[in-house]
């Protein structure tokens, strides 16, 4: 299959200049060759980024913008469907320069960049969950970043000698804890990083309540280590439904009896790895 040549510029809402900060929410997509115009935008009801990033912002300003673009939008689409196929390759080259030319408005957009595709639209999603939504930093992503943070803390304390990765629980029902201190073949202490930073609450329920139903099912079979520290991120953003959803996990998680901090006390983690010299 011949691969088509296209041009993409990734939409960006920066709606205080003087800082020149900026959030990714948009891809706008050009491919000349099949006569392929078209964007895809964050939803407007997803306001949780921006109004996390930009706390004093008004969210209905981030909505009016986003829809303005996106009636703009559905113009240049309508223009190049209507457009005879021989004159839609000479329309999308000019459509996608005007929209994509530098402007001093609440959304900009990046330097144009080339990419070959062998289906436009499949391209534009791959492009979006990249830039947009961040798809190469997944959970296991962020709680990587954790672990390194915790190892780094264990190392300045003399104690990372003590921990190691190691399964906890049984041979039919267990889970991988990075940090395990074994005695006798048997966990007695055990550290877990989980970010539960996130977005929009249907992310941290998800995510911590993955760890909590883990954490109740050991628990039920009385497969949980003596101790159990879990090292938690919470949300930055302010959005008050998000910080609900980190607390409820949290929460949670301490009436199942083990031990929550945040990640970045590094006393409080270091208090409980000391554990292990006394046992």
């Amino acid at each position: 299959m011949t691969r088509l040549a296209c041009q993409y510029a990734i939409i960006r809402f920066l709606p205080y200049a003087e800082t020149g900060e900026f959030a990714n929410v948009g891809i706008v997509l050009a491919c000349p060759e099949a006569g392929f115009l078209d964007a895809r935008l964050m939803p407007t009801k997803k306001t949780g980024r921006i109004t996390g990033f930009f706390e004093q912002l008004d969210k209905q300003i981030y909505r009016d913008t986003l829809n303005y673009l996106d009636d703009e939008l559905q113009r240049v689409r309508q223009m190049v469907c209507v457009a005879r196929r021989d004159d839609a390759g000479v329309l999308v080259k000019r459509m996608f320069l005007g929209l994509t030319q530098p402007r001093e408005a609440l959304l900009r957009f990046s330097e144009t960049r080339a990419v070959l595709a062998d289906d436009p639209v499949l391209t534009m999603e791959k492009l979006f969950a990249r830039f947009v939504e961040r798809d190469f930093a997944n959970k296991q992503y962020h709680d990587k970043l954790l672990e390194r943070g915790v190892r780094e803390v264990l190392v300045r304390a003399n104690l990372r000698e003590y921990f190691k990765p190691a399964e906890v629980g049984s041979e039919s029902l267990h889970i991988q804890v990075p940090f395990v201190h074994m005695r006798d073949e048997k966990p007695t202490h055990a550290i877990k990083p989980l970010d539960l930073g996130k977005d929009e609450p249907n992310q941290v329920y998800e995510h911590g309540g993955h760890w909590l139903e883990r954490i109740r099912r050991l628990g039920k079979h009385e497969l949980l280590p003596n101790a159990m520290l879990f090292a938690v991120k919470r949300p930055a953003l302010a959005d008050t439904a998000v910080r609900k959803a980190a607390d409820e996990i949290i929460g949670d998680l301490r009436e199942e009896g083990v031990v929550v901090t945040e990640a970045t006390n590094a006393a409080e983690i270091v208090k409980f790895a000391a554990g292990v010299r006394t046992h």
